[in-house]
């Protein structure tokens, strides 16, 4: 019994150590929208482009961040479809963001509806947070 009791005072030490802080979850509830175009964009943005503009990984734009988008939109759909298309490269030349985020199984009309989401969301949770 006297060797029990320090081994399981440690492991219970030990135990609590190694748990990490619950982490509070950032949740975003996408907006849906009746037009079949913006619906099929939801559809593309959720399984691609939703990894990274999300929550704003490696540097995109999150989703829920009207200032970084709105020097974007008002530069026009057509920009952002070129840049979503193309991809962008930053100053290394190195890919900041795939071209067709990474999917090259989307046609462009599917981007274009990705894109087209994204704007309508954007501006649709800039009027929610107000």
């Amino acid at each position: 019994m006297s060797r029990i009791l320090p081994i399981a005072i440690c492991l219970y030490l030990l135990a609590g150590c190694s748990e990490q802080a619950p982490q509070e979850e950032s949740v975003v509830d996408m907006p849906r929208f009746a037009e079949e175009h913006l619906a099929k964009g939801r559809g593309i943005w959720m399984g691609t482009c939703r990894n990274c503009h999300l929550m704003g990984v490696s540097g995109a734009p999150a989703v829920t961040d009207a200032t970084a988008w709105a020097p974007r939109i008002e530069k026009g759909a057509a920009n952002l479809y070129q840049s979503a298309l193309n991809g962008i490269k930053g100053s290394d030349n190195e890919f900041r963001m795939p071209p067709r985020g990474g999917n090259n199984r989307l046609k462009d009309e599917q981007i274009r509806q990705a894109v087209d989401y994204m704007i309508a969301s954007v501006e649709v949770l800039t009027e929610n947070s107000k």
